[in-house]
Parts: structure tokens; sequence; C-alpha cells
């Protein structure tokens, strides 16, 4: 049931948050183009000796707490940096977003806080490690690339270890088991290279 409970949020935590990220991007995309537009100014009537003085949004300091999640505290620069992220630099001051923007981008933020939460108060300590090292291992694996041919060779010694034992008839053609071969041989590397630089004593 917990699992099932933490699947379910995981779901509807993508969902709210896909749903909430497009009306923040569009949100975001038209400040940035009004900006951009007002960048644009008739000069003809202006007279340029003049020094008016520039009107400067106020600002906080980078490590100003600019909200809380359930406790967490985010400060100002983290958000600035999300937000730089999120608009790929076209905006960089959490402190110059209107206050709906403000907090459509601190529930964005929260998403994966929240979730992270709520994971860590219903998975055990076991599941929570097993996760870590499923995600270790599917980022070095996305490192490691396995041909056709490397492939081919180890279902080669799979056929005649087949042919030997007379059970061909349960040999699966190489197409549909290539990509699992790959997988196994791309795990045997990674724990190979771990094995190797580990530090194992017998006592």
């Amino acid at each position: 049931m917990k699992k099932l409970f933490i699947v379910l949020g995981l779901s509807f935590g993508l969902f709210v948050s896909s749903a909430s990220s497009d009306e923040l991007t569009n949100s975001l995309n038209n400040m940035v183009n009004k900006k951009e537009k007002s960048m644009i100014v008739n000069l003809d009537h202006i007279n340029l000796d003049g020094k008016p003085k520039p009107k400067v949004p106020k600002t906080r300091s980078k490590k100003a707490v600019v909200a809380t999640i359930n406790g967490k505290k985010i400060i100002k620069r983290d958000a600035d940096s999300y937000l730089k992220s999120r608009t790929k630099g076209k905006m960089k001051n959490f402190d110059h977003l209107a206050k709906k923007q403000r907090k459509q981008l601190i529930n964005e933020i929260g998403y994966p806080i929240i979730l992270s939460q709520q994971a860590k108060k219903e998975l055990s300590q076991k599941e929570i490690d097993s996760i870590i090292v499923r995600t270790w291992m599917q980022k070095e694996a996305s490192t490691i690339r396995i041909s056709d041919d490397e492939a081919l060779a180890v279902y080669s010694v799979i056929e005649q270890q087949a042919k030997d034992t007379n059970r061909t008839d349960e040999l699966i053609p190489f197409e549909t088991i290539k990509n699992k071969i790959k997988g196994q041989m791309v795990e045997k590397r990674i724990l190979g290279k771990l094995m190797e630089d580990a530090e194992i004593n017998i006592l």
C-alpha cells in the first residue's frame, strides 16, 4: 500500500508539475517578450541631454530566504538559479517576478522536495538504498556503449553452448535478445570496475 501511495504520488506530482510548468512557461515567455519589446523606444521627442534616474526594482540578498516548503528553506540564490535555467538565461532575478509567478516557480522547486520527504516517510531504508543504487547504475550505464558485434560475440558463445547440449530449440533469436545481452554486458563492466577499485579484506 505504501509503495502504491508513492507511485501514485509521483504520477500525480508529475501530472501537476507538467500542467503548472506549461502555465509558468507561458507566463514567463510573455514577461520576457514584453521586456524585449520595451527595449524599442521612440527617442524623437526626448531630450537626450537629460539624465533621468533609472527605476531599479528592489531585490533581496542572495542568502535571503524567499520561501519555505514543509520547513525546508529556499534561499534566493537557488530560486535565481532555477529561474535562470527555466528561462534559458533570459531572467535571473526571482524578485523581479510578479507575485503569482513567484508562487508558481516555488511550486515547481517544491515538487521534488515534497515527493522526497514523503518517500522518506513511506519507504524503508532498504528500499531507498535500492532506488539510489538503481539510479546510479542507470547513470553509469548511459556512458557505456556496447556494439552489436560485441553482443553477437557473446551470443555466439551461448549459441555454441546450446548446440553442445542439444538445446538449440530453446535458443532465442539474436535480434530478440540483443538488448538484454547488451544490458548484462554493461552491468558486468560496471561491477567489474567497482570490484577492481574496491578494498576488500577477509578477516
